[in-house]
């Protein structure tokens, strides 16, 4: 038994356009492309929720340990032997 629903949408004439080339050009089914599409937007609008929980908590360290200052200069001299 297929754990897949079914859905009907009603998309606008360049939506359906752009889907329907993409289908053909890459050989697939027009159902293949959209299920791709929004599984695709799925993962996009996940990393962002991510990039945003990362982003609040690098302001929740900086506001609890201030922002450390930048180390390139220091281990470029270290590099060069230089203590």
């Amino acid at each position: 038994m297929s754990d897949k629903k079914q859905l009907t949408l009603r998309l606008s004439e360049a939506t359906m356009e752009y889907a329907a080339k993409k289908a053909e050009s890459e050989s697939k089914s027009l159902n293949n492309v959209m299920v791709e599409i929004t599984e695709q937007y799925m993962q996009w609008n996940e990393a962002g929720k991510v990039l945003q929980r990362i982003s609040m908590e690098r302001e929740k360290v900086k506001d609890e340990v201030g922002v450390h200052p930048d180390s390139v200069d220091e281990l470029r001299s270290l590099r060069e032997g230089h203590r």
